[in-house]
């Protein structure tokens, strides 16, 4: 139960703050025009972007801290008048209403920031707000341009990543540069020569980047969950952007340039080409937290040796090589049955010379991996399983002569007609792996039918007519009668049955990431999404052969896309 005085001060609570709704409290951010966003092709924080970035921030740090020194000097006053009349007799002679004030209103306004909470005193009346303790505003740190440095390195390592995307997909538009994505961890995982640049937990960096945005440093914070960090955008009059395209300093239209507006970037180890092409050489659009990337020297080395400016000998002993480009990429899956599909004239001839007579089809899990694992378009996955199918079919004419014409009919038949909608569209992958296993065992049963009974198998362009159905035609298609009476006799017995459903059970629980990968492509095409969004989500949501075969499945589809 509650007592009669504690309802009292309840109600007295209420006449002094009022009865409206709970504020909820907005962030504080700097407005900045549209027009004021830095644009660039492909930009960098490199070199004298970084160090000239730096200058900025030192010059804007040292107008902030001089300015909020003077700030405090004047809440340093109203507090000392405060505590002169917490100790006077006066404040014993306050009311009840008063002491209550005095009581709540640190609570109901905790949550703030110093300065908006000493905001919300100056906005109480004179005879109350000179009976509350003002906060003091906390001056920037020398620590702070530590995890600041950190920071542009984690901004520039985005930066480079999303320029290799845009470098592969062979985008050059001028755009406003991205977010800075400021993730804790990723800071506190940096490394340089396998120690940490900076022992902190997550908790430090996230207090430094609440004092950044105080200052007016970053701005317009957007929280995108635990995992994926918050994105802020950093002040254009401290940031300074090096485009990679054309190797000059990207400003916005209020940001002071020199006149000529180029700048002539040193090269610590004397090579030539273009800072461009040295960053297509480097690695660090890859996130990397063995070892620490330092944009503040140069592009053109390995982050081994970039954590700081680098002299001359620093450099050429450096144990790096320039052999990036020479590392040989292990073939994915999908590559290498890329490989196995051949020309129809040639496999024709292949078929017809008795070449596969003794041929061993594709091993069944590799196809059910690309079906939903894999980067092979529909086409192209029809046409591998089409030709693995008409491979296996050759044990049907070990003895007999076949001419190629008759071979490519064929194939040129199934794949107009097979695995097809009525429209002439390609079926999923998932879709046409589920047919496979029934097609491998109709043909194994055709064949040993014909040795059986010694009936001569029609040339393959009359026996794989998808239009011979009934028996008398002795065509393929009637063989799924066979196939259908197989599954019969298999779900008659419970445990084959309870496999079966397991089976399918696990493969309906499967994310079919292959028709997730072309969704996504056409909604982009479709023009309901953009790039970044479309590159965002092959990256986080499909696996990695997905990502790096983004740019060649784009190229394909564009051609084949229908609106």
């Amino acid at each position: 139960m509650r007592s009669q005085e504690t309802i009292k001060f309840g109600e007295l609570a209420v006449n002094l703050f009022g009865v409206q709704s709970p504020q909820i409290k907005e962030p504080k951010a700097i407005a900045l025009p549209p027009d004021n966003s830095i644009k660039a092709i492909y930009p960098a924080i490199i070199e004298e972007a970084y160090s000239q970035t730096m200058d900025n921030y030192r010059k804007y740090v040292s107008d902030y801290n001089f300015r909020t020194l003077e700030e405090n000097e004047l809440i340093d006053k109203h507090n000392s008048k405060v505590k002169l009349l917490y100790k006077s007799e006066t404040f014993n002679t306050l009311s009840k209403e008063h002491q209550i004030f005095i009581q709540f209103f640190p609570k109901r306004y905790k949550d703030l920031s110093n300065r908006e909470y000493n905001t919300e005193i100056d906005k109480q009346p004179e005879s109350l707000s000179k009976l509350l303790l003002k906060r003091r505003i906390q001056t920037i740190k020398y620590p702070t341009e530590q995890i600041f440095q950190n920071m542009l390195h984690l901004y520039n390592t985005q930066l480079m990543k999303r320029n290799s995307e845009y470098m592969r997909l062979g985008v050059k538009t001028i755009r406003p540069i991205q977010e800075l994505d400021v993730n804790s961890f990723f800071i506190t995982q940096l490394k340089r020569n396998n120690v940490h640049s900076i022992d902190v937990c997550g908790k430090t960096i996230r207090n430094h980047r609440q004092r950044l945005e105080e200052a007016g440093i970053f701005s317009k914070s957007t929280f995108f969950g635990h995992t994926r960090g918050v994105k802020v955008e950093i002040n254009p009059e401290i940031l300074v952007v090096l485009d990679l395209q054309t190797n000059k300093i990207a400003t916005t239209e209020n940001q002071h340039v020199t006149p000529n507006g180029e700048k002539k970037l040193p090269d610590n180890n004397d090579t030539t080409g273009t800072n461009k092409d040295k960053y297509k050489k480097s690695k660090d659009a890859s996130h990397s937290f063995d070892d620490k990337v330092f944009p503040a020297v140069t592009t053109s080395l390995h982050y081994k040796t970039v954590f700081y400016r680098n002299t001359g000998s620093n450099v050429e002993n450096s144990p790096v090589g320039g052999a990036a480009d020479n590392v040989k990429k292990e073939k994915t899956l999908s590559d290498k049955l890329r490989e196995r599909t051949i020309h129809r004239q040639e496999l024709a001839l292949g078929l017809a010379s008795g070449e596969f007579n003794n041929y061993i089809p594709i091993d069944i899990r590799i196809l059910q991996k690309e079906a939903y694992a894999g980067t092979l378009t529909n086409e192209e996955y029809i046409e591998t399983v089409i030709q693995d199918i008409f491979k296996t079919a050759t044990k049907l004419y070990r003895d007999a002569n076949i001419y190629p014409g008759c071979w490519k009919n064929a194939l040129n038949h199934w794949m107009q007609n097979k695995f097809r909608t009525y429209n002439g569209l390609p079926f999923n992958k998932a879709n046409v792996f589920d047919s496979i296993q029934e097609i491998r065992w109709r043909l194994e049963h055709a064949r040993k039918w014909f040795l059986r009974t010694g009936v001569t198998p029609l040339y393959p362009s009359n026996y794989f007519d998808t239009t011979r159905k009934t028996n008398k035609e002795v065509g393929f298609e009637y063989t799924k009668k066979a196939w259908q009476r197989h599954l019969q006799y298999m779900e008659s017995e419970p445990v084959k049955k309870r496999q079966l459903e397991r089976k399918a059970a696990l493969r309906l629980t499967d994310i079919n990431h292959s028709k997730k990968f072309e969704s996504q492509i056409k909604r982009f095409l479709k023009n309901k999404i953009t790039l970044p969004e479309l590159i965002d989500y092959v990256e986080n949501n499909l696996p990695a052969q997905f990502y790096a075969k983004l740019p060649e499945t784009l190229k394909k589809l564009e051609l084949t896309f229908k609106p």
